[in-house]
């Protein structure tokens, strides 16, 4: 009668501990699917970096298995990629931007990023998005793609509106130090004024005076001879 009554415990127990255990599993609410969002913020050493334009691409779609989520590589690419592996990994995003041009991207254009160095991409639907810049703001370089996974699984819940910024921050282009060019003496070309060429000058005048003058007296000297 003990074992019994034992037996029947632990099947009681056994049955209330199975719907806890479903409930700490979190899994993604359909009804976000399409509403998504993600916003990019670009900056340069933690001061946000206007202008420049990023675009997003789809390149996963979210697969569910026994209550498990993953991601799978979107129609367009899988004879390329069949499966991602790490998503994190950075050479998967450049794996991903050689294949851009069979990838379609969220918008028509480019989204810019406004003057608080955001670009925010709205009504997305669940999957694996790819960041590429195709302007860089004046003065920067553009920062290298990168993945980001919407929904976003953190601390145990999911992220359906996901804020995202490049792992590094952007780069300043080096100018070149301006050089001066070389002079040239062409014909019509004005050759360069400097204090050693105008020396000449009063003493060639003076010169051209002197022969004027004896000019002048032998002439004079003829007249009165004749």
């Amino acid at each position: 009668m003990r074992k019994r009554l034992l037996s029947i415990l632990l099947a009681l127990l056994v049955l209330f501990c199975l719907p806890l255990s479903a409930a700490a599993h979190a899994v993604p609410d359909e009804s976000q699917d399409g509403r998504c969002s993600i916003t990019i913020t670009m900056t340069y050493k933690g001061k946000a970096v206007p202008g420049g334009t990023l675009a997003l691409y789809k390149v996963g779609d979210v697969q569910e298995d026994d209550g498990n989520y993953s991601f799978v590589p979107v129609k367009a690419i899988q004879s390329d990629i069949s499966e991602f592996g790490n998503i994190e990994s950075s050479d998967l995003a450049g794996k991903l931007v050689e294949l851009e041009k069979k990838l379609t991207s969220v918008t028509a254009n480019p989204v810019t990023i406004d003057k608080n160095g955001t670009a925010t991409f709205s009504n997305l639907k669940f999957g694996l998005y790819l960041v590429v810049q195709k302007t860089a703001a004046s003065g920067y370089g553009k920062t290298a793609p990168f993945l980001v996974s919407v929904p976003y699984f953190y601390k145990g819940e999911y992220k359906y509106n996901v804020t995202s910024q490049p792992k590094t921050d952007l780069e300043r282009k080096v100018e070149p130090t301006p050089t001066e060019k070389p002079s040239t003496s062409s014909g019509g070309g004005k050759l360069p004024q400097t204090g050693q060429l105008w020396w000449p000058v009063p003493v060639l005048v003076c010169l051209g005076l002197g022969c004027i003058a004896v000019g002048l007296i032998r002439r004079r000297r003829g007249r009165n001879e004749g």
